[in-house]
């Protein structure tokens, strides 16, 4: 059986356990094989301390089939996803662990903007696996050129923004870049929107000493502190490659990821006068609220796989698609960007929020919402969504719809919603529920927790 090697978002794990100079070399070896020797593959890395090694080990595995490569060293996801819409790149790769701790590394794959399908990832795993590789001629191995193409990327974000909106006037944000590699491009794109930057953890260090690099509230108190004891009309701050956008208001408090796809949503909606806001199962519904409001639908996908919608004829229609942290702005391209959405966040709050973070804010709602899981041994998984199923639908009444795309999430009339999946990597089954009023969130919570506990007696 072959192993599988992707995850929910690329490949990713320890440098020493699973992303390893000989996975990276067998890496490169696939995908040149995958374009059968031919073409340009364009390979880009974040700040991590183990970066030149993979690097070096996929690349020479990349000529070895008679590719070439373009090495465009530290540059954040945003930017190696973009090259591989330049005419004549066949591909492009990061390797980067994205949100993971140092101790990680890993690589995501792009094709014309998107990530690559699970058809795509398929024919990679099972070349690795098999070590069936193309191998070039002695005189038909890859060469390798050297390219910045920052201020390329960044050129197309402004004026894909400038589409958008218009130039601040001077009003004041603070950027955590989270020691990571985004930290030579947010500032200096929003400076030339014109808004006044100030930074913190603004230079590259793969230890990542300022904080840990997944930009949630635990992680973000010196952030959530400075933004409360100054004046910025909104705080912004990304992972270690620059594909997550978390947001922090004048107060200090951190905007759930829900309402701020809401916000982006909104606006791609009602600029376009309707489309598909394309997003993940485990979303809230104030964004179908807000979408509907503003003449818009909303599709939802498993975890890491809105790239496989995106790739189909239907995927056309979508405007803005976002897994929470990252959107992906369809007409611009096809890939998360929190570059870009730093980039028109900033803008919104000028434009919709005079220059508050708060009074923007003000028009999305927000309900309460809560995470949870249980302990679920990977014997029963396959038997215990079905089972909870069986139970919980008819336990509270007002259904509206079943959704069984990854898990089992039941939406309500009343606005409520409860998603329970199963993780792929933990012996975990993973509970999350949203409602419009703390109480009705306490006692679905209550019902679906009982009944999670009842089918774990039931099959253990």
């Amino acid at each position: 059986m072959t192993q599988k090697l992707f995850g929910t978002s690329g490949i990713r794990g320890s440098i020493i356990e699973k992303s390893t100079p000989d996975l990276a070399l067998g890496l490169g070896r696939a995908l040149g094989s995958f374009h059968d020797g031919k073409g340009v593959v364009g390979v880009g890395i974040d700040a991590r301390t183990s970066r030149e090694m993979l690097r070096n080990a996929l690349v020479s595995g990349l000529v070895s089939t008679g590719v070439h490569v373009v090495d465009l060293g530290i540059a954040p996801m945003p930017t190696v996803a973009y090259f591989s819409t330049t005419e004549e790149i066949s591909s492009s790769v990061i390797i980067t662990a994205s949100h993971n701790p140092p101790t990680d590394n890993g690589f995501k794959f792009f094709m014309s903007g998107r990530e690559f399908i699970r058809s795509e990832e398929e024919f990679l795993e099972n070349s690795v696996h098999k070590k069936d590789y193309r191998v070039a001629s002695w005189d038909k191995i890859g060469q390798i050129s050297k390219k910045d193409i920052k201020m390329e990327y960044l050129s197309e974000v402004k004026e894909f923004l400038l589409s958008r909106g218009g130039l601040s006037k001077g009003t004041k944000v603070l950027v955590d870049l989270a020691n990571g590699a985004a930290t030579d491009y947010t500032p200096k794109l929003l400076t030339d929107l014109g808004f006044s930057v100030t930074t913190m953890n603004s230079h590259q260090d793969g230890h990542f000493p300022g904080r840990s690099p997944e930009p949630s509230p635990r992680n973000l108190g010196d952030a959530m502190r400075m933004a409360a004891e100054s004046d910025f009309a909104v705080t912004m701050c990304h992972d270690g490659d620059g594909d997550r956008l978390a947001v922090i208001d004048e107060h200090g408090e951190f905007i759930d990821q829900n309402r701020v796809i809401a916000v982006f949503a909104r606006d791609e909606i009602e600029r376009n006068k309707g489309g598909i806001v394309l997003t993940s199962i485990d979303t809230s519904s104030v964004i179908d609220e807000v979408v509907n409001s503003a003449g818009g639908s909303v599709v939802r996908m498993p975890l890491g796989s809105l790239q496989e919608f995106l790739s189909t004829e239907k995927g056309k229609d979508v405007i803005l698609a976002s897994e929470p942290w990252k959107p992906i702005f369809a007409e611009f391209g096809l890939w998360m960007d929190g570059i870009t959405g730093a980039g028109r966040f900033a803008q919104l709050v000028d434009e919709l929020g005079d220059g508050s973070c708060m009074k923007l804010m003000k028009t999305i709602p927000k309900y309460p919402i809560l995470r949870d899981f249980v302990q679920c041994p990977d014997k029963i998984k396959q038997a215990f969504l079905p089972r909870v199923k069986e139970l919980l639908v008819p336990e509270i009444s007002g259904v509206e719809k079943v959704l069984e795309v990854d898990g089992v999430r039941i939406d309500y009339k009343d606005g409520s919603y409860v998603l329970i999946r199963v993780s792929g990597t933990e012996p975990k089954a993973r509970l999350y529920v949203g409602a419009k009023s703390q109480q009705t969130l306490d006692k679905t919570a209550e019902v679906a927790k009982k009944i999670m506990s009842q089918v774990l007696e039931e099959l253990q």
